[in-house]
């Protein structure tokens, strides 16, 4: 059985830079990996990633799409390559839902989202969801032409912002501060599934 390691954060924190960095450090240790992402990890998944990068969903139409891809992406390549023994990095997963669509839109109860989550996902969560925390004034500025979700007003993304956190914390994920460097990053987050190999292993750290 593989490992499932995510990467979470608002629009321009980094987390895609850092799953990259992540990737190749595993692939130096002579690992197997796949590299994904949510929305856009399958076939049907770069289609519904068009759909919610460049139409103009309702906010529940935006949420369905959003748990169809996941539904897709967790039974077509997150269980299989786990269960091939691969390591899977995600560009996103379903935190992501929980803070747009739960906090920024305020679309449904928070618990029942959360139901929905866990339905689209098959249960499956991810071994280690790493949060790169940032402000959004400074997340922001970094983001070349905007899409979509990226031009909502900045108090939409503050709200996201607060969503990840409170999740963070309900999940146990490990929050990075996202004005520190990608090597700096990237040394915590080796730190961090080191220590969850070692505890896995039963050894201290």
């Amino acid at each position: 059985m593989g490992l499932y390691v995510a990467f979470e954060g608002i629009e321009g924190c980094g987390k895609t830079t850092l799953a990259n960095l992540f990737c190749n450090w595993l692939k130096q240790k002579g690992e197997r990996v796949v590299l994904t992402r949510e929305p856009g990890g399958t076939d049907l998944g770069r289609r519904l990633r068009e759909l919610l990068l460049f139409s103009d969903p309702s906010p529940m139409a935006e949420l369905f799409i959003f748990l169809a891809d996941r539904a897709e992406h967790i039974k077509k390549l997150v269980k299989p390559s786990l269960d091939a023994g691969l390591w899977v990095v995600s560009d996103r997963c379903f935190l992501s839902t929980l803070a747009y669509q739960g906090y920024g839109r305020g679309i449904l109860d928070l618990d029942r989202l959360r139901d929905l989550c866990r339905l689209s996902a098959g249960g499956l969560v991810p071994d280690l969801i790493f949060l790169i925390d940032v402000d959004p004034e400074v997340s922001l500025a970094r983001i070349g032409e905007a899409d979509r979700i990226e031009s909502e007003p900045i108090e939409f993304h503050k709200r996201v912002r607060r969503g990840y956190l409170k999740e963070a914390k309900r999940l146990k994920a490990v929050v990075l501060d996202g004005r520190n460097s990608p090597s700096v990053l990237l040394n915590q987050v080796i730190d961090s599934v080191n220590q969850m190999l070692a505890a896995s292993s039963g050894k201290t750290t």
